[in-house]
């Protein structure tokens, strides 16, 4: 397991929100390419990218923003926010972008998830945002009646190959990780399995390496870093650790 920071792009700028509320907003950096910079120097080994703008509105906002952060670091790049088009992504891939994360559309449309993966393969990105177990859509600002587990299994089936798994409740509020659903949405899958929300402290990167499920291959971080919890290299040597 490997830990990716996030860096969260609103008008050009780096900023956290709190359960995804887009009222709930703290501005860290101005330049995300320089954040990008200093955890690349670190030693992050993968970056996850966000378009905030492009998550709420559903078409992207800061490519500019993005193909900066591109320009400014060489390790590989995964993008969501806004992609509800194939032509979309292929234009971030073409960009650069390693991964293309796909939420919202693939949340309501199962044809355009199934064409997604048939293009893009490895490529592609699953995200699952949920808020008790039922996924979220449009920027977490809308709550479905599908259960995130059962579509999970169903985008496994479809050919997809790793997917993002991110507990709303938990996410910007440091309390923790929902380590049971992440256990058992992991148990569910044979592919791989990123986890997001709620890391505020290295126990806890450790607290998932202790559930010993060997799809997890990686945790996001976001405001923990942000706020000085730990830092990137620290992150780094939690995730090395045999429990």
């Amino acid at each position: 397991m490997i830990p990716i920071p996030a860096i969260d792009v609103k008008d050009g700028k780096v900023v956290r929100l709190i359960q995804g509320n887009f009222k709930e907003e703290k501005i860290y950096f101005d330049k995300p390419e320089t954040v990008a910079k200093h955890f690349e120097e670190e030693g992050a080994r993968r970056l996850h990218i966000v378009d905030l703008n492009g998550a709420l509105e559903g078409t992207p906002k800061n490519a500019a923003h993005i193909e900066k952060i591109l320009k400014a670091v060489k390790i590989p790049v995964e993008l969501g926010g806004g992609i509800r088009r194939i032509e979309t992504a292929k234009f971030y891939l073409n960009m650069g972008v390693s991964w293309v994360i796909f939420g919202t559309k693939a949340c309501l449309d199962r044809h355009f998830t199934q064409e997604a993966i048939a293009e893009f393969k490895g490529k592609a990105i699953v995200g699952i945002d949920a808020l008790n177990g039922f996924l979220a859509t449009d920027g977490w600002t809308k709550i479905t009646q599908t259960k995130a587990v059962e579509f999970a299994k169903n985008v496994e089936m479809l050919g997809c190959r790793t997917v993002i798994y991110t507990d709303i409740a938990k996410d910007g509020v440091l309390k923790g990780p929902n380590f049971q659903e992440i256990k058992n949405i992991s148990q569910s899958l044979s592919i791989d399995l990123i986890a997001s929300g709620g890391v505020g402290s290295l126990a806890d990167i450790k607290g998932l390496l202790a559930l010993g499920r060997p799809n997890i291959k990686g945790v996001i971080i976001g405001k923990a870093l942000y706020e000085n919890k730990f830092t990137m290299r620290e992150a780094i040597g939690a995730c090395s650790q045999k429990e």
